[in-house]
C-alpha cells in the first residue's frame, strides 16, 4: 500500500501530471467524443501520454476517468460500461509505471436547482458506481476535481468514504477571481469551501482549472494563509484560444512555472497542470523542485 497520504500531509511537494483530455485531443481523440471511450479502443494513446507525464517527472498521474461516471457517460451511451471504462483506465496508467496514480473523477454536469435539475441522491448513487470500479482496480487514492459546486463534491467524497475510510482523497473545485475575492460558479468562497471539505474527510483539498497560473498564485497565497490542511493546485495554461481552427493555449511553459514557484514555496502538498499544460510544464516544475534553497521541495511546510 502506497502512502500517499502520508506524501501528502508530511511532503515534500508532490508533482501531479498536467492536462490529459487537451493531451489526448492533440493525439487524435475526436473532438466532442468521451476521452474515456479511447480506454477501450485506443489504449496505447492514453498510455503514451501518461508515459510522457512520468518522464517528465510527474509522481502522481490521475486515471483517464474525468468523465467517467454514469451521468457523462451517458451522454456517449456508454453508461452501461461504466464499470469496465473505469478499470480500464487504471490498468493503463499503471503500466506507465507512476510512484503514485490516483483515480480521477470530475462533474456530473448537472446542477441543483433552480439552476437544474440535479439530485444529490441520485448523484451518490451515480459517484458509488466509479468510485466502486476505482478502489476495485487499486488505485492509490481518488481525486475529485474541477467541481464548481461545494455540495457536488461533497456528495462525492461522502459516496467514497461510505466505501473506504481510509483511501487518500483530494478534492479541488474551479474558482473564477472575483473582486470580492474567488469563488465557485454556485457562489461558494475559497476558504470556507476547502475547510468544509477537509472536515469532510478530504485528505486534501485545493483548486484546478478555470484560473490561469497568475491568478492561481494569489488563490493559493490566500489558502495557504487560511486552510488548515494539505493544499494542491493546478491552474490552467492561460486563457483558451482557436489557432488553426484547434482550440491552443498560449502560455509560455517558463512563466507558468514562474508562477507556481513561490506557491510550492509557500507550502503547497501537490502542483500540477489542467487543461493546456503538457510535459513541458511539469518537466520544469520537477526542476524546481529538485534544486535546494528557495522554492524547492525541501521548502515546503507540513
Amino acid at each position: 500500500m502506497s502512502d500517499l497520504a502520508g506524501r501528502l500531509t508530511a511532503g515534500p511537494c508532490l508533482l501531479l501530471d498536467g492536462g490529459l483530455g487537451s493531451m489526448l485531443l492533440a493525439g487524435g481523440l475526436t473532438p466532442g467524443d468521451a476521452p474515456e471511450r479511447l480506454n477501450l479502443n485506443q489504449p496505447d494513446l492514453v498510455l503514451d501520454v501518461h508515459r510522457r507525464y512520468v518522464a517528465a517527472g510527474s509522481q502522481a498521474i490521475h486515471s483517464n476517468t474525468f468523465g467517467a461516471n454514469p451521468f457523462r457517460l451517458a451522454h456517449f451511451g456508454l453508461d452501461d460500461q461504466c464499470a469496465e471504462l473505469n478499470r480500464r483506465a487504471v490498468e493503463i496508467a499503471r503500466q506507465a509505471e507512476p510512484a503514485f496514480l490516483l483515480g480521477d473523477m470530475g462533474p456530473t454536469g448537472q446542477y441543483l436547482p433552480p439552476v437544474g435539475d440535479g439530485d444529490c441522491d441520485r448523484w451518490r448513487e451515480g459517484f458509488l458506481v466509479q468510485a466502486t470500479a476505482l478502489l476495485a482496480a487499486g488505485v492509490d487514492g481518488i481525486h475529485i476535481e474541477t467541481m464548481g459546486d461545494r455540495r457536488e463534491a461533497e456528495t462525492a467524497l461522502a459516496a467514497i468514504r461510505s466505501l473506504d475510510a481510509n483511501i487518500p482523497v483530494l478534492v479541488s473545485l474551479t474558482f473564477d477571481r472575483k473582486k470580492r475575492g474567488f469563488f465557485t460558479v454556485m457562489g461558494d468562497p475559497l476558504i470556507a469551501s476547502l475547510n468544509t471539505l477537509l472536515a469532510a474527510g478530504a485528505t486534501a483539498v485545493g483548486a484546478n482549472c478555470s484560473i490561469v497560473s497568475g491568478d492561481m498564485g494569489h488563490l493559493a497565497a490566500a489558502a495557504l494563509a487560511e486552510v488548515t490542511g494539505p493544499l494542491v493546485f493546478q491552474p490552467n495554461a492561460g486563457q483558451p484560444g482557436e489557432r488553426d481552427g484547434v482550440l491552443a493555449y498560449a502560455q509560455d511553459p517558463r512563466d507558468y512555472a514562474a508562477d507556481l514557484k513561490p506557491v510550492i514555496a509557500g507550502g503547497a502538498a501537490a502542483v500540477g497542470g489542467c487543461c493546456g499544460t503538457d510535459p513541458r510544464f511539469i518537466a520544469l516544475l520537477a526542476e524546481i523542485l529538485a534544486r535546494p534553497g528557495p522554492g524547492s521541495g525541501s521548502q515546503v511546510a507540513t
